[in-house]
């Protein structure tokens, strides 16, 4: 009896602690210590001129030392393939923002707010596990609020793969990477495009865009329903842009006249590059099919692998 009671006594114990280890979990949240909303209205509260209808607060990141003229035609680009999508009422999320030159090494660049990269979200959220248990703790899996998550990220993701293949954007590690508070993945910093890429054009990422094991699991695996989605974006995205190739070939060989920028090294061949990947020659289905081979040779590419463990070795940038 006595050694019955010391058992029931230790099994009790012992669920209670699990129970108490559980019920100390606390879920996953975006690492922003103030959303813009509520740090703009606390500044306005506290402004001499808050009260008057023309106030308004804007977040801006001074750079000096930077030549941003390459940022800026990233930018134009960005909001090119922003107006095509949106025009075709393509559900594909991109997210242009401004930049204000100042001078040939100084500039002004428009905060993306309410975000964290992805590093920031691995290195400072609390019991971060997986990018897929961070969205369904942070949004609440399973309700609508995770849903609507998870499209964003879907959208989102489509439309910066789309650009990253077709402008041959490079350095994609999860610093340039940023998670906004609605779920979108917005891509920032694109110093290397076009022909020039990091370690003087030694193409360590060659994957056609970054599709890493991680962004597939948020999307509930290869064979769900959500990558399906993410597949069909793909393809009515390329065939759009390649609608609107000329377009965006003419805007790029503008500013390739006279440039220095370091994304038109490559000369002439820059051009002609960005248009064999519009691939104008190719009947539909053959895009089709080629937009497909694209997406499976990006899937948890080799490549993308290294150069984010290389990332990591080199600038502790988590991933």
């Amino acid at each position: 009896s006595s050694s019955s009671s010391s058992s029931s006594s230790s099994l009790s114990s012992s669920l209670s602690s699990s129970s108490s280890s559980n019920s100390d979990h606390q879920p996953m949240k975006l690492p922003i210590t103030e959303l813009w909303a509520d740090k703009k209205e606390r500044i306005r509260k506290k402004s001499p001129f808050g009260n008057l209808p023309s106030w308004d607060l804007f977040s801006v990141i001074v750079k000096f030392g930077d030549d941003l003229r390459q940022e800026q035609l990233a930018l134009q680009l960005v909001t090119q393939f922003h107006k095509i999508f949106k025009e075709a009422n393509i559900p594909i999320y991109l997210r242009p923002y401004s930049i204000l030159i100042t001078s040939s090494q100084s500039g002004l660049v428009e905060t993306v707010l309410d975000t964290a990269s992805l590093h920031q979200i691995k290195k400072n959220t609390p019991g971060f596990t997986t990018l897929d248990q961070y969205y369904k703790e942070v949004y609440e899996h399973p309700s609508d609020k995770y849903k609507v998550a998870q499209m964003n990220f879907v959208e989102s993701t489509a439309g910066y793969s789309i650009l990253t293949y077709l402008l041959q954007i490079k350095d994609r590690h999860n610093g340039n990477l940023l998670i906004d508070a609605e779920g979108h993945m917005i891509h920032i910093d694109f110093g290397f495009m076009l022909s020039n890429s990091p370690g003087k054009n030694m193409n360590f990422e060659a994957a056609p865009f970054k599709m890493t094991q991680e962004f597939i699991d948020v999307m509930g695996g290869l064979n769900s329903n959500v990558f399906e989605y993410f597949k069909a974006l793909m393809v009515r995205g390329f065939l759009e842009c390649r609608k609107h190739c000329e377009k965006i070939i003419f805007l790029v060989e503008m500013m390739q006249e006279g440039s220095n920028m370091p994304c038109f090294v490559g000369g002439p061949a820059s051009v002609e590059q960005l248009r064999q990947r519009f691939c104008t020659s190719m009947t539909e289905d053959e895009y089709i099919q080629h937009v497909e081979g694209l997406i499976t040779k990006s899937c948890n590419n080799w490549y993308t692998r290294q150069y984010d463990k290389f990332q990591y070795m080199t600038n502790g940038v988590r991933y």
